[in-house]
């Protein structure tokens, strides 16, 4: 039997990356297709066609499965809004919906019970895999700070407004018809995207009759 410490190290971390992926791809089938609850750490190593003591080793438990799921999927979604941010429309509804659809695509792009039970497992542990995924979101919510502060810098968004809470209401827009695409079968994508869009839209550029913003101004 060859040991271990034989293989070249970047064949081993090839190995490590290759195993990782197939438990990843392995549980996110069974979580969509059976649910979170009723698949277990022997089955998504079997569709892995690993042993349970190897995904042990790399997964200590389905919580980390999860969670390790949703960091994939975060971090094309930060590296998007990253390039967005370094060019942003001008527009400041379209600079910040920009950003929203970026949240948008991360929802759309993977199956929609498997995000449905990502919801769920949040809600059941909020102090362990909940406060862990809101951690997560947090990073996306400081990629819209940055971007209402940019827009405050230039003019397009009055200076007195407080960034983090203005990105923490967009941020609202995008959960609420997050929760509901994954709950809601027949919501389509195309009617979650308008609506975050015309939020969006809506809260920019304020609810309130343009003389009546200029009265309270004066």
């Amino acid at each position: 039997m060859t040991s271990s410490l034989a293989i070249p190290a970047g064949r081993r971390e090839r190995q490590k990356q290759d195993r990782e992926r197939r438990i990843l791809a392995a549980a996110r089938r069974l979580f969509d297709r059976k649910g979170y609850d009723a698949t277990s750490m022997e089955n998504v190593a079997a569709r892995a066609g690993l042993a349970v003591g190897t995904l042990y080793n790399y997964f200590p438990s389905k919580e980390e499965l999860l969670f390790a799921i949703s960091r994939a999927d975060t971090e094309p979604l930060l590296r998007i809004g990253k390039a967005i941010l370094a060019d942003p429309p001008d527009d400041p509804a379209e600079a910040i919906g920009a950003l929203t659809e970026v949240m948008v695509q991360g929802i759309t792009a993977g199956e929609r019970r498997l995000w449905r039970e990502l919801f769920v497992a949040s809600i059941a542990a909020p102090d362990t895999l909940g406060a862990r995924l809101f951690a997560l979101d947090l990073r996306l919510i400081a990629q819209l700070t940055t971007m209402i502060e940019r827009l405050k810098a230039r003019g397009a968004i009055d200076a007195s407004v407080d960034a983090s809470r203005a990105a923490g209401l967009f941020y609202g827009i995008c959960l609420t018809w997050s929760i509901a695409f994954a709950t809601r079968d027949d919501l389509t994508i195309e009617t979650m995207r308008a609506e975050i869009s015309e939020s969006v839209r809506i809260t920019v550029h304020g609810i309130l009759p343009r003389n009546r913003g200029n009265e309270r101004a004066s």
